[in-house]
């Protein structure tokens, strides 16, 4: 039996790649997401801290602190602002991406039904090859027995 040889396999390889490097990509995407999370929650965690400090002192210290507090705390907010942004970028480029991955496995799993298909299609054809192979062979042998027979009774 010959060898099974796909045309499309070359295809199907590219898209297996093209999976497994979208895949890496989203995993990197959901470390910077969570980098993200985790920058956005110190500097929230920072602001209640100060907060919190703030609150607990006497009223004549508290004013002149509260007020440099307040000024620091618009360049946070800012920056808690710009760090929202990019998260909002991630998740979007994350939600792309896994759009483009879905399309990509889709791909996948069809050209692999596909080949699975083609190969036993391949499997069916070379049995009956074979099969008729073994018919032919078996004529012949049929053919030759009855062709001695004749000869032997025309002696």
């Amino acid at each position: 039996m010959r060898r099974f040889k796909w045309s499309l396999q070359p295809v199907l390889d590219v898209k297996v790649q093209q999976e497994s490097a979208m895949r890496m990509e989203l995993v990197r995407l959901s470390r910077d997401i969570a980098a993200v999370h985790r920058n956005i929650f110190y500097r929230q965690a920072s602001l209640r801290e100060v907060l919190a400090d703030l609150a607990g002192r006497d009223v004549d210290k508290r004013l002149p602190e509260q007020q440099e507090f307040m000024r620091r705390s618009a360049v946070e907010e800012a920056q808690l602002d710009r760090l929202r942004e990019e998260l909002k970028a991630l998740k979007d480029r994350r939600s792309e991406m896994t759009i483009a991955l879905s399309e990509i496995r889709s791909a996948r799993e069809t050209l692999e039904k596909l080949r699975e298909e083609a190969a036993m299609e391949h499997t069916r054809a070379a049995i009956k090859q074979d099969q008729k192979k073994l018919d032919e062979s078996s004529h012949l042998i049929v053919a030759r027995e009855l062709m001695e027979r004749w000869i032997g009774t025309a002696d």
